[in-house]
């Protein structure tokens, strides 16, 4: 691995000095991926208890990924120093803590968001094969680093993540504007880098790169559906045909309900929705019937409850041919599926509702 290897040693005390640092950095450089995942894993338990503390965390995020987008403007100005020859080692090793840092602190929340059943698992499975990249050095260095494309790739990756998570703990943005904003941001940022992969000198060119660049920011975007809402997760739900508007509590759990019980009483979805302090959003229940949605119900949330915010939404009003399968979907304003329950409609008469396991 020719690109990490420490330069020679050579005479004097501040290059000593630099030489312990670097390998002391080299020996203990996992660690970091332990720390960032332990950091991430406390800001996610902050956000239900301590949210103001978790603000903190996600700012000094943001502030880290400032040695990203700055990387060629820090390597200028780190060569007007006499240890210049050690720049490139020490943005190299900045660089690799930086996405370790991102992806390891970005993982409890994507974690804790995803619905495993839904292309959600694919988005979330992609972090995590890019934070275990971060980590090997013969991948990260042997090939994410040496070619541009998927340097590239890793550096939008890990800003698209951070911009998911910041903005709704940092400035209380609801989930459906700060996906539009890191989608937008993934095309901006992406410019510098994809730049050196078309080299514009010509109008045509530059038409290229910005073409390129909104592609990606717009592809980003139209695959919302896949991206879990990172800082909004399902603490309960349940089928159940009644729900005490007093206590905000639901009735017996169901997994099963007749059908004339169902056109007698109804039935209603609670849920319960942990988001950040200071976050309001508005949310829907899809009701779906064999995967087609039948009605949709808009709810307004706030966060900041231990217990998450609970609402529901209740049906009385069914169409003729019900016995099946239903779901009930919790997404965001943008499409994002923030979670589901599932329920069975039985054909039959006055048998009463069984209770869920």
């Amino acid at each position: 691995m020719p690109e990490a290897a420490l330069p020679a040693p050579v005479p004097g005390k501040l290059d000593a000095f630099l030489q312990g640092a670097l390998a002391r950095l080299e020996r203990h450089r996992l660690v970091l991926a332990v720390a960032s995942f332990a950091l991430g894993a406390a800001s996610f338990l902050l956000v239900q208890h301590r949210e103001h503390l978790a603000q903190w965390i996600a700012l000094l995020l943001v502030l880290n990924w400032v040695l990203i987008v700055s990387e060629s403007t820090l390597g200028q100005w780190l060569s007007r120093f006499p240890w210049a020859r050690f720049s490139p080692l020490v943005l190299r090793y900045g660089m690799q803590a930086v996405h370790q840092q991102t992806f390891f602190f970005c993982l409890p929340f994507l974690l804790s968001t995803t619905t495993w059943s839904s292309g959600q698992a694919l988005f979330t499975s992609t972090a995590i094969a890019a934070a275990l990249a971060s980590m090997w050095d013969p991948l990260y260095y042997g090939l994410i680093a040496r070619r541009p494309a998927l340097h590239l790739a890793l550096h939008g990756l890990a800003m698209y993540l951070t911009m998911l998570i910041v903005l709704p703990l940092l400035w209380q943005l609801d989930t459906t504007r700060s996906l539009a904003i890191a989608s937008f941001t993934l095309g901006l940022l992406s410019l510098p880098s994809l730049a050196s992969l078309i080299a514009p000198r010509r109008p045509r060119g530059w038409a290229l790169l910005l073409g390129a660049a909104a592609a990606l920011g717009l592809m980003s975007w139209l695959g919302r559906a896949w991206v879990p809402p990172a800082t909004l997760w399902l603490g309960q739900a349940v089928i159940s045909t009644e729900v005490d508007a007093d206590t905000r509590e639901p009735g017996a759990s169901l997994a099963t309900v007749r059908e004339a019980v169902l056109r007698q009483n109804g039935v209603c979805a609670f849920t319960a929705i942990h988001a950040p302090l200071g976050l309001r959003e508005q949310v829907f229940h899809r009701w779906l019937f064999r995967g087609q949605e039948t009605l949709r119900v808009r709810l307004q949330i706030a966060g900041g409850r231990e217990s998450g915010y609970r609402a529901w939404s209740c049906r009385h009003v069914f169409p003729a041919d019900v016995a099946g399968p239903w779901t009930v979907q919790v997404v965001t304003d943008g499409g994002q599926l923030i979670g589901e329950t599932r329920f069975r409609v039985e054909a039959g008469g006055d048998a009463p509702p069984s209770a869920a396991p």
